[in-house]
């Protein structure tokens, strides 16, 4: 929005209110004590900008197709008549199927194309040169509209004053639209003529009985319309020419050349706001357009109410309260096929409304996760995220192509899946905090506390050794117990039963089908994952708490967590993909539900299995490199008088193993350093190869 627009709503007061300047500033100044002047900008900047995008959006829906097809088949029926040789070959060439496709497919790709060029120069043009684009287009519209009820008042037998009163009225607008734009030398001109109109129309149906009427009729508006042409292409010529040298590719080209895409994305989004204008516009679609402008779908509820009151006579009995309660009934279900029919018509209005989704997905996840005090900037990207996965499930089931009472069910099950994925990102933002919190709070907490357990552990040993009993540790004590109250733990406790009780709701409510299993799986995986998580923060607890067996089994734990879990997540992938097949084959084929398996089996399944099957080949050659290393006796452990310098805990003989440069490590530090690196820790020499040449 440029800063020299900001004056526009404050000329449109000034001019078209009042011819008083003072009294137009005072209205004005009034008007913007109630809604502030930055609000009427912006109100200004998207109704200027919308109709663009509602006029785009109509090559998409059907009419125009039908309209299309209508006049393709006009062309080659008019061509069939013909008797010339060329145009009979032309009919011929024009019916072979082939052609006819390939013209279609050519022509379903240009035209959209074009006009998505003719809206983005539409959209960046300025507010003032859009003011001016309309008022030239109305006043267009203006004259049309007045000569067609000139010509209709004309063939009647008798005047209608309701005619006249029209055509006052669109002279009036008219001349407001002069009044918008800059003053030119034909302004005169064109005011004595939107004056003498009705007086034309007098003369020549009252006055001038003659066959010439209609022509002079015809003539005065077409001159009419050649002064309001002629205005145009003269005062505006360097604008127009400005235009349609279309400079702005080249410009949006450059951007692109130069920094990127996301950046030609962003420069969009900033000088045109075109997330903002995409949601007025669905708004508008379904509130205005079935009002105004294009016919309101027809359904079979009004029609069916109506006769069943008005012709069976069993039915004459019905009380007005049963009548009203019907008739609300009608209206609601009328207004929600409308809502419905518009707000899925063309897959512009779906992308539309996946960005209305994306924004009200962002305002919730940004309240949800501020008043879980889980805020990252991760938390940004998940209104993108939805709303492309909003668009992908809708545009996969051929909303656009269903019927009218079944489009419903793809919105629900897009909607279910938008729930599960929401739980997916809060646990994805939950568990590294509630991993750090394991690693530092609890950590923390028990360096304090260690003291303390470590004096009443002595003090219960020895009133145990004096009444000759064993020593009892329990696993799940009372300061362990007490580190599971955290808000964390309990919003991953919460989210678990909510996904639980959630997939028992729609096993409940639902019938068995594909997209059922596909939401379960979904869902297991969400439940294993926190399962998961669950489990590293009990392990992260009791290692803090010394309730281990030994230190080395704390990572064989994680690592056992680690593993299970990507098993589990491999075979729901593998599901996912069999259920997905099964969707392709038998039930609904498409190009995009193909592609998204492909790239389901790459990402999950593929790239997954060669992951696990690295880190599985790394731990097994890490294991048989530290077998075949030899064990230190206790003779070279004091010798080698230091401690491991991996754990920087004590040597002990039978679990510590030299290295070929004379090193001593524990056996299960050096497992762990060979996942990373086959080199020494200390002197950063390869271990494996001066082993064998010291073998050889």
């Amino acid at each position: 929005m440029d800063n020299d627009e900001v004056h526009i709503a404050g000329d449109f007061f000034l001019n078209s209110t009042t011819n008083d300047i003072t009294r137009g500033r005072r209205f004005r100044d009034y008007f913007y004590r109630y809604i502030p002047q930055h609000t009427i900008i912006y109100i200004q900047y998207c109704l200027l900008r919308v109709p663009f995008i509602i006029m785009y959006d109509y090559l998409f829906t059907e009419k125009f197709s039908k309209l299309f097809q209508n006049y393709f088949k006009y062309l080659t029926d008019t061509t069939n008549n013909d008797e010339d040789v060329l145009n009979m070959s032309t009919y011929y060439i024009a019916k072979i199927f082939v052609f006819e496709s390939t013209i279609k497919s050519i022509l379903n790709f240009l035209i959209p194309s074009l006009g998505s060029l003719t809206m983005i120069l539409l959209l960046l043009c300025t507010d003032r040169h859009l003011v001016i684009f309309y008022s030239y287009t109305i006043s267009l519209l203006v004259i049309y509209f007045d000569y067609q009820m000139s010509c209709i008042t004309d063939s009647q037998t008798s005047s209608s004053i309701n005619m006249y009163i029209l055509q006052f009225l669109l002279s009036s607008v008219y001349i407001q639209m002069l009044n918008i734009r800059p003053r030119v030398r034909s302004y005169t001109i064109q005011t004595r003529l939107c004056h003498f109109a009705p007086f034309v129309l007098i003369l020549t149906r009252y006055l001038l009985s003659t066959k010439y009427n209609v022509y002079i009729l015809k003539s005065y508006y077409l001159f009419w319309t050649f002064v309001h042409l002629t205005e145009l292409f003269i005062y505006h010529i360097d604008t127009v020419i400005n235009y349609i040298r279309i400079d702005f590719i080249q410009d949006l080209y450059n951007v692109y050349e130069s920094l990127g895409f996301q950046t030609l994305l962003n420069y969009l989004q900033n000088r045109i706001h075109v997330l903002t204008l995409l949601k007025i516009f669905w708004l508008t679609k379904i509130i205005v357009l079935p009002l105004c402008i294009r016919n309101i779908y027809t359904n079979p509820y009004i029609a069916n109410v109506t006769l069943n009151l008005n012709m069976t006579n069993s039915e004459q009995n019905i009380t007005f309260d049963n009548k009203q309660l019907f008739n609300n009934q009608t209206s609601i279900k009328t207004i929600y096929f409308i809502s419905l029919f518009y707000g899925t018509e063309t897959m512009f209005t779906l992308i539309s409304l996946a960005c209305l989704v994306s924004h009200l997905m962002k305002c919730i996840s940004h309240r949800l996760f501020r008043l879980l005090h889980l805020w990252t900037e991760d938390v940004e990207q998940i209104g993108t995220v939805v709303g492309v996965m909003f668009f992908l499930l809708l545009f996969q089931s051929n909303i656009t192509r269903l019927e009218l009472n079944r489009r419903h069910v793809p919105l629900l099950k897009a909607f279910s899946l938008l729930i599960v994925a929401l739980f997916h990102f809060l646990h994805t933002i939950l568990e590294p905090q509630l991993l750090k919190i394991a690693m530092q709070t609890m950590t923390t907490r028990m360096a304090f506390n260690q003291t303390d357990e470590n004096n009443q552990q002595m003090e219960n040993e020895e009133q145990q050794n004096e009444n000759n009993n064993p020593p009892t540790t329990s696993l799940f004590s009372s300061p362990v117990l007490r580190s599971y109250q955290h808000r964390h733990v309990y919003i991953c406790v919460s989210i678990l039963c909510l996904v639980i009780i959630y997939i028992i709701i729609l096993w409940r409510l639902t019938t068995f089908s594909t997209w059922l299993l596909a939401v379960t799986a979904f869902s297991l995986e969400l439940i294993v994952r926190l399962l998961a998580s669950l489990a590293q923060y009990t392990v992260y607890v009791l290692d803090a708490h010394n309730r281990l067996p030994t230190a080395d089994s704390f990572d064989e734990y994680i690592f056992r967590i680690k593993a299970t879990t990507s098993c589990f997540e491999f075979l729901l992938g593998v599901f996912l993909l069999l259920n997905g097949f099964y969707i392709l084959c038998f039930e609904s084929r498409g190009a995009l539900r193909a592609l998204m398996l492909a790239i389901h089996a790459h990402l999950n399944i593929i790239k997954n299995l060669r992951r696990g099957w690295q880190i599985f080949q790394n731990r097994k050659s890490a294991r048989n490199n530290v077998n075949q290393l030899p064990l230190a006796t206790t003779e070279q452990i004091q010798e080698y008088n230091d401690i491991c310098s991996i754990c920087h805990n004590t040597l002990i003989s039978g679990i510590a193993c030299v290295t070929p440069c004379a090193h001593i490590f524990h056996q299960k530090c050096l497992q762990k350093a060979f996942y990373a690196t086959q080199n020494c820790a200390l002197c950063s020499r390869p271990i494996i190869i001066e082993r064998n040449q010291h073998q050889d």
